[in-house]
């Protein structure tokens, strides 16, 4: 018998020990890295093409494809913007949303190269000054408050429990 199938035949019953038992789709949050949106704000450089799970309240929203989360640390500076291809129902002002993404530098010209749905033309042209080169999350999971997706064809993240 060959070596793979040997090591296939004793591997396989061990993964399914280990996830017997436990939904797949649920993560405790100590088991996610979920990151505040004032850290993200306050040292973008760190975060730059990492992915991450931000949950913070919506400071603003600056039409139906971007928003912004509230540091709650009040740095000077603007807060994080969020950049969603397409929602399925409206994100709220002062509501508390979970947020899963790329970080990003906001360059609108990149930004168009690489997502056909991105149009700088439909955000304020104050709001792309301001955030110009500052940290943008390219969300590809915002769930509200009572874990609704709110993005259309959104990628199911894992459900924090306690």
């Amino acid at each position: 018998m060959k070596p793979s199938v040997i090591a296939m035949l004793f591997v396989a019953p061990l993964l399914a020990a280990g996830c017997h038992g436990r939904n797949l789709d649920e993560v405790k949050l100590s088991e996610q890295q979920v990151v505040d949106a004032g850290e993200i704000a306050g040292r973008p450089s760190a975060y730059f093409g990492r992915p991450v799970t931000v949950v913070a309240e919506v400071e603003a929203v600056h039409g139906p494809n971007a928003f912004t989360l509230d540091d709650k640390a009040k740095l000077d500076g603007p807060d994080v913007l969020v950049i969603v291809p397409k929602v399925a129902k409206p994100v709220e002002q002062s509501h508390e949303v979970t947020v899963h993404g790329v970080v990003r530098p906001f360059d609108a010209n990149q930004l168009n190269k690489d997502y056909a749905w991105f149009d700088v033309d439909a955000l304020d042209p104050v709001l792309v000054a301001k955030f110009a080169q500052r940290p943008v999350i390219i969300a590809d999971s915002i769930r509200d408050h009572e874990g609704g997706d709110l993005i259309v064809g959104a990628v199911r993240r894992p459900t924090a429990v306690n």
